[in-house]
């Protein structure tokens, strides 16, 4: 029986925390960490990656490009080093994205990961253009973390999305005690209704990044495992099926 890891029919994102501002006369760019209490999305909302089977061939296909993706923000200089997204897959059984995020491409093998999803959530006009207004959903426990997401309305596959801003409407901001350079502020969006709201209120803003495809992963070095202790923790790694 022939099977098929990943298909591809044919996402560090930027650190998120505190809001981050550039001089007093420009634009104010918005990226607050978004969580939900449990996972706002499930295999009945369109997960990407999605299992197929057909005849004697299975696996998990996806419309989003899987590999490493450059992450460019728009209040960073030209000459600015992007930071960096990688997007692998789970297995052929189980259909999930193993998502990693690093300051530079070569940390990306080293880093932690989390199981996440793409979810296309709604549709908007942007300057008179449809809109398909998608997020990348991270983590499955405790909660999950949200990257708001757009891109012209296409069928092709995949290669590039402009990351929304994240203004948290004022309701939803949970904030906790200082803690030195830390923050522990985030935005509190436990509902799909709420979360399609302030995408669609974010994507009349100027985008906070633009998130491009690169290519596949980069070969790790056989003897230099990957250290993913931190989310190893709470979800357990992939086991051979």
């Amino acid at each position: 029986m022939r099977t098929i890891a990943a298909a591809s029919l044919m996402l560090a994102a930027p650190a998120v925390g505190a809001q981050t501002s550039v001089d007093d006369d420009e634009e104010e760019f918005h990226d607050e960490l978004i969580h939900s209490d449990v996972p706002l999305y499930g295999g009945e909302d369109g997960l990407v990656p999605e299992h197929f089977s057909d005849g004697d061939s299975f696996g998990c296909m996806s419309r989003v490009a899987l590999g490493d993706w450059s992450v460019k923000r728009s209040d960073m200089p030209e000459d600015d080093d992007p930071e960096w997204l990688r997007l692998g897959n789970y297995g052929v059984f189980h259909c999930a994205i193993v998502e990693s995020k690093a300051y530079s491409r070569d940390e990306l093998g080293a880093s932690g990961y989390r199981y996440s999803f793409f979810v296309k959530v709604g549709a908007t006009n942007v300057d008179g253009k449809p809109t398909e207004l998608w997020v990348l959903q991270s983590g499955t426990r405790p909660g999950s973390d949200y990257l708001l997401l757009a891109r012209p309305a296409a069928d092709e596959i995949i290669k590039a999305f402009d990351l929304l801003q994240s203004e948290c409407p004022a309701a939803n901001r949970r904030s906790g005690p200082e803690m030195d350079i830390w923050s522990s502020d985030y935005c509190a969006i436990n509902s799909q209704r709420e979360l399609l709201a302030l995408a669609k209120e974010m994507a009349k803003r100027r985008p906070l990044a633009k998130l491009t495809f690169v290519g596949e992963a980069e070969e790790q070095d056989a003897d230099e495992p990957a250290d993913q202790a931190a989310e190893a923790a709470v979800e357990p790694a992939p086991t051979a099926e």
